[in-house]
């Protein structure tokens, strides 16, 4: 398995992280920053107007990150697989994974607007 690395410019600020289509996007509208549901993990982005979020996935065996994680939670993956979309794109990255629960971690370089996304599974 190796590491993608991709950049991506949602226009609702956030991109998803799920183990399935059509699953309920975890939000709250008092709060900023990461949001998790046993389906689907909620991450901010840049401001897609100011520029794009590099986002850089990948097994966690294969990632190397200095502090610990903004974000370490179990996703629901029936499918075997992750996949990386938005409100309007269906699909950024998809990758296949060995369970039907992955650990999924993520660092950002800024609480709200992170213009660099490490997500880790395994």
């Amino acid at each position: 398995m190796t590491v993608q690395r991709i950049s991506i410019a949602p226009e609702y600020i956030s991109f998803y992280v799920a183990g399935r289509r059509d699953v309920d996007i975890p939000v709250h509208m008092d709060r900023q920053g990461i949001f998790v549901s046993d389906d689907c993990v909620n991450i901010p982005a840049y401001y897609w107007s100011d520029g794009d979020t590099n986002v850089t996935l990948g097994p966690y065996s294969e990632i190397v990150e200095a502090r610990k994680p903004d974000c370490d939670t179990i996703l629901n993956t029936p499918n075997r697989e992750i996949i990386l979309f938005d409100a309007n794109e269906p699909q950024y990255a998809i990758l296949q994974v060995p369970s039907a629960k992955t650990r999924i971690r993520v660092w950002m370089d800024h609480p709200v607007e992170p213009s660099n996304v490490t997500i880790a599974w395994g």
